[in-house]
């Protein structure tokens, strides 16, 4: 159960890291092997997704996730549910995406993001 609760602390973190654009808790939060898939179909590591942050590429405003399942798998664990993200590039309207997501969390001393996965909700 304590994992369970970690595991939900770590994603609340991420989520605040993002709309924050705070590069040292994400450089925290993220493993350093993380690969981050985005909703529109494009990959990016570590480096990659830090960068875009840092550069106004993701303007998140609001992130809400709901329905979340976590299941434990030793010192892996899977979370996957439905999130909300009012998100833009810096300057432009922010859109209200609605997403399918999978996280892969990995335990390093303390839970670190390994994969991230969104889809689109069709007819959103």
């Amino acid at each position: 159960m304590a994992d369970d609760i970690e595991i939900r602390a770590a994603e609340a973190a991420l989520y605040r890291a993002m709309i924050a654009k705070d590069i040292a808790a994400l450089d925290t939060i993220l493993a350093d092997e993380v690969h981050y898939i985005h909703s529109p179909g494009f990959a990016e590591n570590k480096a990659e997704y830090l960068a875009g942050v840092k550069k106004g590429r993701y303007d998140y405003a609001a992130i809400t996730s709901r329905n979340v399942t976590v299941k434990l798998l030793g010192d892996a664990a899977l979370m996957h549910g439905l999130v909300e993200m009012k998100v833009s590039e810096t300057g432009k309207p922010r859109e209200l995406l609605h997403l399918l997501f999978t996280l892969v969390w990995v335990r390093d001393q303390a839970w670190r993001l390994f994969l991230r996965q969104a889809t689109r909700v069709p007819g959103t």
